[in-house]
């Protein structure tokens, strides 16, 4: 799957490769498989200071692009800190 759903205590968790592309999320919404697996849009938007809830959902996790340390922007959590390139693997028990 292009997105995975995690129930939790502390509420609902998505795991999406590089990005949730849509202000909010509902499950089972049809989304761009491409911008779910490629896009850096969210991401950089952020670091220039654009930074956005996705709503509908407690926390995203991405990997794709690869950060020194794990980064959080609002609800958004970017976790690929380089492996396949030397650096570490991270890892999040989301439950």
């Amino acid at each position: 799957p292009h997105i995975i759903e995690v129930s939790t205590p502390t509420g609902l968790t998505i795991v999406a490769h590089a990005d949730y592309p849509a202000p909010r999320y509902i499950s089972g919404n049809p989304l761009s498989a491409h911008e779910t697996m490629w896009s850096r849009q969210r991401l950089g938007k952020s670091r220039e200071g654009q930074v956005q809830d996705i709503e509908g959902a407690e926390r995203f996790y991405f990997g794709h692009t690869p950060v020194e340390k794990e980064q959080q922007f609002a609800n958004q959590f970017y976790i690929d800190t380089g492996a396949v390139f030397g650096g570490w693997l991270t890892l999040v028990q989301i439950q």
